[in-house]
């Protein structure tokens, strides 16, 4: 411990009643953390989302600020590079800002309503999947336009079960959100990890790439091949995709807990998250 720095360690006693249909349940476990890491991409205007996609070209991210306390408040926001409204009040009270966002971009996760059609929504997803103990399954190798297989996974030796979430780390999210190599050279994964995971009974599943192949970039899907074919492998078994996480190599230890927490948007598809690691 650094000389000066006082370090409170926490005893949670994490006892998780499975609420999913598939009865996820777990022992209670004694957990020391000193740490609380953010693994969580900032919301922000005009977030790069996928490209070519029209749904993301269409409705572009906007935090816009509508008010401000004061001039110097309201240039403050402004040279911080924040959205000013045309219309933006100086009221000598309060900011206010407002939010529009496509729920897929950034730190985000989908729940099953995304992909099935009678699939629950993110507001039904049981908090349980998604506040759990998580492993990291570490692929450092896996550069500019590769891919992970399920044998990448499965070489890892990770354990995969009910119990736990498994946490696919490339670094590539950490290393070059908000760059052009972001989505044109992104890592992905292959067709058959999202039907492993679900053979597997995990809770969820979370990653720092696309789960599926980067067509925007030109790879070509094999003949009768369905393009979110991972999506509905875990969204059918009711297992939510937290996607886009980062900051992941400052976890240290491959197991932590995860607590990644939806907006609780009454019918929606998926949700923005901020998505936290409690690690020693």
């Amino acid at each position: 411990m650094s000389k000066g720095k006082e370090f409170v360690f926490f005893i949670v006693m994490l006892t998780v009643i499975g609420a999913a249909p598939l009865g996820w349940a777990q022992t209670p476990v004694q957990l020391k953390y000193t740490r609380v890491i953010d693994l969580t991409l900032p919301i922000e205007s005009n977030m790069e989302g996928i490209p070519g996609l029209k749904s993301y070209a269409e409705n572009p991210s906007r935090v816009t600020v509508i008010a401000a306390i004061t001039e110097a408040q309201k240039e403050l926001l402004r040279a911080e590079g924040m959205t000013l409204s045309n219309n933006l009040v100086v009221n000598g009270r309060s900011m206010i800002s407002v939010l529009s966002i496509l729920v897929h971009n950034g730190t985000h996760i989908d729940a099953p309503r995304h992909m099935i059609d009678k699939g629950y929504p993110v507001d039904e997803i049981p908090l349980g999947q998604v506040a759990k103990e998580a492993v990291l399954i570490n692929l450092p190798h896996k550069g500019p336009n590769s891919s992970v297989s399920v044998k990448d996974i499965l070489d890892t030796g990770v354990d995969l079960g009910p119990d736990v979430i498994p946490v696919i780390n490339t670094g590539w999210t950490e290393k070059t959100w908000g760059k052009p190599e972001f989505w044109a050279q992104m890592p992905y994964l292959e067709p058959g990890v999202g039907e492993l995971m679900a053979k597997k009974n995990v809770p969820a599943v979370a990653m720092d790439v696309f789960p599926e192949k980067a067509i925007w970039r030109g790879i070509k899907l094999d003949p009768g091949e369905v393009w979110v074919a991972n999506h509905l492998a875990l969204l059918e078994k009711g297992i939510p995709m937290i996607q886009f996480v980062t900051n992941l190599s400052q976890i240290g230890k491959n197991r932590f807990v995860m607590i990644a927490a939806p907006l609780k948007i009454k019918g929606g598809d998926a949700s923005p998250a901020r998505v936290l690691a409690l690690a020693e």
